[in-house]
């Protein structure tokens, strides 16, 4: 990982499962892609491929539960969170579900600041209740800069490691 960080030392990462949903204002919510299920609430210019699994909401959160505004900024060490809330597409395995989950994050110049390939993988020989992975919350904050940057993309893949379902997606934020 130091290869990565190397460029750039800034990232802290982290991924978790089934966290306690957050009330998002109706107001704010929009559909960004044209292949997310019609009823889906995409926030925060998040483009989402879905592929078997389905998306029924997709926005960014603060580590204190409030929302991202719509121009996506934060600031250096105050984490940023994607919430992907997947209610279904996933195969069970003896009552189990096993996820992964990757996040690259590059910044406007096309540098790669961070590559994780495998999120969820501790979890691959226990799997996950299947109430687990309604939400998925994928984590990231700019811990130090060390030149500036016009924007970062977060580019992400979640997965069952049984089924074939997957969705992809991305997003650009800002730090101020």
């Amino acid at each position: 990982m130091n290869k990565y960080l190397k460029l750039i030392p800034l990232l802290a990462l982290s991924a978790c499962i089934n966290v306690t949903p957050t009330k998002e204002d109706p107001k704010d919510a929009k559909t960004t892609s044209e292949t997310a299920t019609p009823k889906s609430k995409i926030r925060n210019n998040i483009i989402i491929e879905e592929h078997g699994l389905k998306v029924e909401q997709a926005f960014l959160m603060y580590e204190d539960g409030s929302l991202v505004s719509q121009s996506n900024e934060t600031d250096v060490n105050k984490k940023i969170k994607c919430r992907l809330i997947i209610s279904d597409g996933w195969k069970q395995k003896d009552g189990k579900v096993f996820p992964g989950a990757e996040e690259i994050i590059e910044t406007s110049s096309g540098d790669v600041a961070l590559d994780e390939k495998d999120l969820f993988k501790q979890y691959d020989e226990t799997g996950v209740s299947p109430e687990d992975v309604t939400y998925i919350t994928l984590s990231a904050s700019i811990t130090k800069i060390d030149k500036l940057y016009d924007y970062f993309v977060v580019k992400f893949k979640v997965w069952d490691k049984v089924g074939k379902g997957y969705v992809n997606g991305s997003f650009k934020f800002t730090v101020k």
